[in-house]
């Protein structure tokens, strides 16, 4: 559920190479969150979706995990 929500965001992005490398580390970070569930990678994962915007200077709200906290 999160890989998916983080790629179709990371698709919508014009990306250099040094931006694709944060995303595809974010989409790794993302996958492993499904799989595993570890609060350690969703930190990670919230950092890395974090600098990735800084780096393309979009101030754009993205919370993949804003779904799996809502109650």
């Amino acid at each position: 559920m999160i890989y998916e929500t983080t790629k179709k965001w990371i698709e919508t992005l014009e990306l250099d190479v040094e931006s694709q490398v944060h995303a595809d580390l974010a989409l790794a970070l993302a996958s492993r969150y499904d799989d595993k569930g570890e609060t350690s990678t969703a930190g990670e994962l919230r950092k890395t979706l974090n600098e990735l915007k800084a780096m393309i200077g979009k101030p754009v709200e993205v919370n993949p995990l804003r779904e799996l906290l809502k109650r």
